[in-house]
């Protein structure tokens, strides 16, 4: 894969991640200075937003994190400090291995816009690397397949199944 920065086409390094596969964990050092293990099974759905620049944080897509904060674990990690308010317990700048970990490493001092999510199980359900890192992530996109993750409910054997009824 690749990204654009500054009008320059640049590959995407490290692992590409696919729909379906297992996420890897991750530690990450949080803006707190708490450290987190994300990207596993969870008690909740995860979305990890990746954002290459200071300014990068839309007040659209702070909304969008605002809305879903409850319901979801939401990570924003970042190349720079955030020019925006955010949650310091879930905000990191330790994006260097979390990029390459993640296929969205350009280099060490920036990554690719985009956004994962990770269902209870610790499974990818959806993921964006935008085009350009200037582009705006497709929120509208984010918010079905986030509503779809945390209300998925799965579906356990029936007993005529079971039987081979």
């Amino acid at each position: 894969m690749e990204t654009i920065v500054n009008g320059v086409i640049k590959l995407l390094q490290k692992n590409e991640r696919k729909i379906g596969s297992e996420a890897p964990a991750i530690c990450l050092d949080m803006l707190n200075g708490e450290i987190k293990v994300i990207g596993m099974m969870a008690t909740k759905v995860q979305v990890m937003i990746t954002l290459p620049f200071h300014h990068s944080l839309s007040d659209h897509l702070q909304k969008v994190i605002a809305k879903y904060h409850d319901q979801a674990f939401i990570y924003v990690i970042s190349s720079h400090a955030l020019d925006q308010t955010h949650n310091l317990e879930c905000s990191s700048t330790d994006f260097v291995e979390f990029a390459k970990k993640f296929g969205v490493y350009i280099d060490d001092t920036v990554c690719a816009k985009s956004v994962f999510v990770i269902n209870k199980d610790g499974q990818f359900v959806y993921k964006e690397i935008t085009r350009d890192v200037e582009d705006e992530l497709d929120l509208e996109m984010l918010e079905t397949k986030l509503e779809e993750a945390i209300h998925f409910k799965k579906k356990g054997h029936v007993h005529e199944n079971w039987m081979g009824a």
